[in-house]
């Protein structure tokens, strides 16, 4: 009898907490002329059309908005990627032709450079994912450029849902044994 309590303990100790892989999705908002594919991305812009930033002072405001389907239990990362696309080519020699844009997201994060054709990625503060919500400001300082997408990718470990443990199943097996045992002595009386 001590050694079968032996083993049901040692099985019991061997069942662990039942983990949820973390999920990872980009959320994406596409730029057009005319505003954004999901127009309720689309928070502002200045002049002329949404996708082209021309000139000092014209920006775009969008907002990228998503669910955590299963709900998160912790949100682990997040990144926005901004995809731009130069319309001249660079010269050294002509500043005319330059391209300077000055990005702000609603976590205070900001940068401030030149511009070229190409994907620019940044971290994101977990902490203002949470609402399901995140805004992003993209503006001209010099020349004019395209912003043909933003793609926020977040990665969280999911709620995790009741499963039954290994702990637990081994407890329903034992005592499922233990009735047998009994029975089959009382059987033999």
């Amino acid at each position: 009898m001590k050694k079968l309590i032996g083993v049901v303990a040692g099985l019991l100790l061997m069942g662990g907490v039942a983990q949820a892989a973390p999920i990872t999705f980009t959320d994406t908002t596409l730029f057009t002329p005319t505003g954004t594919l999901a127009a309720q991305d689309l928070v502002g812009h200045g002049w002329g059309a949404v996708n082209f930033l021309d000139g000092t002072g014209d920006y775009v405001a969008w907002k990228h908005q998503f669910t955590f389907t299963p709900p998160a239990q912790q949100i682990v990362s997040g990144r926005l990627t901004l995809t731009l696309l130069d319309d001249d080519a660079d010269k050294l020699l002509n500043p005319l032709t330059w391209e300077l844009a000055f990005g702000y997201a609603e976590d205070g994060s900001w940068a401030l450079g030149g511009v070229n054709t190409g994907a620019y990625g940044y971290n994101v503060n977990v902490e203002f994912l949470k609402d399901g919500e995140f805004n992003v400001r993209l503006a001209s300082l010099l020349g004019d450029f395209y912003l043909t997408r933003s793609d926020l990718t977040i990665t969280y470990e999911p709620e995790s849902a009741p499963v039954p443990e290994p702990g637990t199943i081994v407890l329903l097996g034992a005592g499922l044994l233990g009735l047998g045992a009994y029975s089959r002595k009382r059987m033999k009386r």
